[in-house]
């Protein structure tokens, strides 16, 4: 059986504590972009926080864009 290795000094505590704070940082950026889900205020409809919903086309209080215009863009078709 082979030896392991040992420290030769102790670690000091900034070392520890950096290494902490970025650990910290990084999950609180990964709980940040997480997807928001939420319902649409004029028409119910579950849409993605601070963005126009799908359904209706409203942002809050604002039309952002046309439903019926968006509809009749041609989907494109798989090619196989």
């Amino acid at each position: 059986m082979s030896k392991k290795p040992t420290p030769s000094k102790k670690q000091c505590p900034s070392s520890t504590g950096s290494r902490h704070g970025t650990y910290v940082r990084n999950a609180r950026q990964r709980m940040q972009d997480e997807l928001v889900l939420d319902t649409c205020k004029k028409c119910g409809a579950t849409k993605r926080r601070h963005f126009a919903c799908q359904e209706c086309g409203w942002y809050g209080d604002k039309k952002i864009f046309d439903v019926s215009q968006k509809k009749n863009v041609p989907s494109q078709e798989i090619q196989a």
